[in-house]
C-alpha cells in the first residue's frame, strides 16, 4: 500500500504521462490543423519537458528518504523510452497524424515486408529495446543508490530490473524468430 508520498508522487507520474500525451497530440495537431509548425514544435517541446519534471521528481523524491514504489519503476522506464525512442515514436506519430489529415499525399500502403527484411526490422527494435534497457536499468540502479541501496526502500526497484529484463527477453525471442525463420526461406 502507497503511503502518503507515494501517493503523491503516484499522482506526479500519472500527470505527467497525461500531460505528455495531451502536448504530443496539442503540438502535432497544431502543426498540421492550425498550420502553426513554430507553435506545434514549442508544444512537443513541453512534452519532452514532462519526462524531465517526471525524472527530477523520482529523483528528488527518493532523495529526501521516500520508499520506491511502482511508479518510480514505472518513471524510470517513461524517461529510458523517452531518451532512446522518443525521436522515433515522434516521426511515427507526425506520419501517422499527417495521413489521417490527408496531408502526405506521398504516403503509399505500406507493402507487407519480405521475412528478410521483416526479420531486420525486428532486430532493429530489439536493438533499440536493448538501449532502453540499459538506460533503464542505469536510472533504477541510480534511484536505489539514492535509497541507499537499502531493500526496504529500493526494493520495488530491484523488483522492476527484474521485469524490464524478462521483458527484454521476450523482445529478444520476438527478434531472434523471424531472424531463424528467414534464414530458412528464400
Amino acid at each position: 500500500m502507497l503511503k502518503r508520498g507515494g501517493v503523491v508522487f503516484l499522482a506526479v507520474v500519472i500527470g505527467c504521462e497525461i500531460g505528455f500525451w495531451v502536448l504530443l497530440l496539442a503540438g502535432l495537431l497544431t502543426r498540421y490543423l492550425l498550420r502553426a509548425p513554430r507553435v506545434g514544435a514549442a508544444l512537443l517541446l513541453l512534452a519532452a519537458g514532462t519526462q524531465v519534471v517526471l525524472l527530477v521528481s523520482g529523483a528528488v523524491d527518493l532523495a529526501r528518504g521516500s520508499t520506491a514504489s511502482i511508479a518510480h519503476v514505472i518513471a524510470a522506464i517513461a524517461v529510458a523510452i523517452a531518451l532512446v525512442s522518443g525521436r522515433h515514436h515522434l516521426h511515427t506519430a507526425d506520419r501517422w497524424v499527417r495521413r489521417r489529415l490527408g496531408r502526405d499525399h506521398e504516403a503509399a500502403p505500406e507493402a507487407p515486408l519480405s521475412p528478410r527484411d521483416h526479420a531486420r526490422k525486428k532486430r532493429r527494435e530489439f536493438r533499440l529495446r536493448a538501449l532502453e534497457w540499459l538506460v533503464a536499468m542505469a536510472l533504477l540502479a541510480g534511484g536505489a543508490a539514492l535509497a541507499d541501496f537499502e531493500v526496504d526502500r529500493a526494493g520495488a526497484l530491484f523488483g522492476g530490473m527484474a521485469v524490464w529484463t524478462i521483458v527484454l527477453a521476450f523482445d529478444f525471442l520476438d527478434a531472434l524468430v523471424p531472424t531463424v525463420k528467414a534464414a530458412f526461406t528464400r
